[in-house]
């Protein structure tokens, strides 16, 4: 029985050695992996060298050789031809063996809670890589369903939808990875109101549901004294389905701390411009100016209020 079981294991290994011989006989070396090689009866020239940044490997005695993308029974032949036409070596046996992979490794950034480089091994997917980045912000700072996988090797995107993926469990859109893909998870802009003007801390703000312009000027840090006119405040608002075009509503926050008219502190929506004007007269030329400059650079993909 256990004569059995040694050469049920012997004929596993042996399978096992033929599977990875086939694998590494194809395969093409590449940058950082580290390789062996050995002369028979050279002990000199025996040596563990890795793949450099630039794909040659500094061979003992012959100098600079270019490794990366070519397999090992190709890099053996060219090592031989030289051993023999520099160091004079009479029909030498070369051997290359791979040693160790480069380590394979795929980045994520954008909105994630530790956006980097990390490793990775064949077979990883999206999800591998989420969970080494840490959370994913559900406040809303992150635009989910546009997130986007660059191929490192072709420069494709493919559009990743990470709502579905994380929310709902669409697999679909759980990528396996390559060495050098990077996910992008971008910001959320449409989900913003933006303050400008005289406040203390002009900005862009996460929207919040049932967010009145009170809110938005308290989050930009309030009044300047004597220079915000709060009698005067612009709220402008991109017109549905016509874009570009600009609607601007007054807002007078005195009347509504004076009087307690309530219909001042009106509701905003997603993407609105607060202005506050200084304590002269408002500027609707800079107002309408502002609007259509922030527009043009969010269609250029530019944020002047990132942060």
């Amino acid at each position: 029985m256990r004569m059995r079981i040694f050469w049920v294991f012997a004929t596993l290994v042996a399978m096992l050695q033929i599977v990875m011989a086939q694998q590494t006989a194809t395969y093409r070396l590449q940058a950082e992996d580290v390789i062996r090689i050995q002369v028979y009866r050279e002990l000199d020239i025996n040596a563990t060298l890795p793949v450099g940044k630039d794909g040659f490997i500094s061979a003992p005695f012959v100098g600079p050789v270019k490794a990366a993308g070519k397999t090992t029974f190709e890099l053996e032949k060219d090592l031989r031809d030289l051993y023999i036409s520099k160091v004079k070596l009479n029909d030498p046996i070369v051997s290359v063996t791979i040693e160790a992979f480069r380590v394979l490794r795929a980045t994520v950034s954008g909105f994630i809670g530790r956006p980097g480089v990390y490793p990775i091994r064949q077979g990883d997917t999206i999800q591998t890589l989420l969970a080494q980045g840490g959370s994913v912000p559900t406040d809303g700072s992150a635009n989910l369903r546009r997130a986007t996988l660059r191929r490192a090797a072709t420069n494709e995107l493919i559009p990743i939808d990470l709502e579905s993926l994380i929310i709902r469990g669409d697999l679909s859109q759980n990528y396996v990875l390559e060495d050098g893909d990077e996910l992008i998870i971008p910001q959320e802009n449409r989900n913003r109101v933006n303050v400008i003007g005289q406040v203390r801390n002009a900005g862009q703000f996460q929207y919040r549901e049932q967010m009145r312009v009170l809110d938005a000027v308290t989050l930009a840090g309030g009044e300047i004294p004597y220079r915000s006119r709060f009698s005067r405040i612009q709220v402008i608002r991109e017109l549905p389905g016509r874009a570009g075009d600009y609607l601007s509503i007054e807002v007078d926050l005195v009347r509504f701390y004076n009087r307690g008219d309530a219909k001042q502190n009106i509701l905003l929506k997603p993407g609105d411009i607060v202005y506050i004007p200084d304590s002269g007269n408002a500027d609707f030329n800079q107002i309408g100016t502002v609007a259509n400059l922030l527009f043009i650079l969010e269609r250029f993909g530019i944020n002047p209020f990132r942060f």
